[in-house]
């Protein structure tokens, strides 16, 4: 393993953490207020953008990246944003009213998503471990979208279609942009979701003012997730291949799935286990091998 590969993994083991916490605390708010997924996206997003606006603009040297980040990636970065708005909204719907280790496991089809579009648009290879690997990852999203009382089928399809919008992002990024600087990218998206959850809230009729400490609560997260742990995802890009980016957040689920069990008296289900690692040894064969380059 290369000095950049240790870098990258490094980089996506902190966004896994910050991802973690992330989803715990949405997942508190849903099972304690009726606030809807775009409400709580946008005071979440919002109130990070808040706080890191004074860092970000407090430098000239970061203000001439933000710049370089809009003029160079501008335009991958609206079409990504919009693709990750999509998948959050469909994520937090689900996350709502599906137990949080169904929903952790089954997001990270990202990865199933990510060889697809390499074999499809990158000139890249399946390999028979692959396959073996999507079958198998196939099979335990099958287990676990038929548990009863934990998730229902349509649940199940928006978090599926949620990664696969998600993996979108990460395709157009290395596809199109050589080197992207990650914290100002995050920053950039913090703005943009910020837009974006605010004119769908009012689109729809949903908008509304929470009490302060929601926000606080909503706001704290995020910052976690939405900025820090997407920043380091985002500089994981310029170390790691399209395949390989989700490989260590593979740990994630599981932490989640042991938080839902212990702290949030989700059932210990023997179908739930066994889906979940079945998911996750397909998805280990898929993502820790060398891929072939099609010439």
């Amino acid at each position: 393993m290369t000095g950049n590969e240790k870098k990258g993994y490094f980089f996506v083991f902190l966004t896994g953490v910050f991802f973690a916490f992330e989803v715990i605390g949405f997942k508190e708010v849903f099972r304690r207020t009726n606030l809807s997924p775009e409400m709580a996206a946008f005071y979440g997003v919002g109130f990070a953008f808040l706080v890191v606006t004074p860092f970000l603009l407090g430098s000239k040297h970061r203000r001439t990246k933000l710049v370089t980040t809009v003029r160079r990636d501008g335009f991958i970065l609206l079409l990504g944003t919009f693709s990750n708005a999509m998948g959050i909204v469909l994520y937090y719907y689900a996350l709502k009213q599906t137990d949080l280790g169904p929903a952790a496991i089954l997001i990270k089809t990202t990865v199933l998503y990510n060889v697809i579009l390499g074999v499809v648009f990158l000139g890249e290879r399946f390999k028979d471990r692959e396959l073996l690997g999507f079958f198998l990852s196939v099979v335990g999203i099958y287990l676990i979208s038929t548990l009863e009382g934990q998730i229902h089928l349509l649940s199940a399809f928006c978090i599926l279609l949620s990664a696969f919008l998600f993996a979108i992002q990460s395709y157009m990024i290395k596809k199109y942009i050589p080197e992207i600087l990650g914290l100002e990218y995050a920053y950039l998206r913090l703005f943009l979701l910020c837009v974006f959850f605010l004119i769908y809230s009012l689109w729809i009729g949903s908008f509304l003012v929470p009490d302060w400490h929601i926000i606080l609560i909503l706001g704290f997260f995020s910052l976690l997730g939405y900025f820090l742990g997407r920043a380091f995802y985002f500089e994981a890009h310029n170390y790691l291949p399209i395949s390989k980016l989700n490989a260590t957040l593979l740990f994630e689920p599981i932490f989640l799935m042991v938080v839902g069990i212990l702290f949030l008296n989700e059932p210990f289900d023997l179908q739930k286990i066994l889906g979940g690692a079945i998911i996750l040894l397909g998805l280990y064969l898929i993502v820790f091998h060398k891929r072939k380059v099609k010439i």
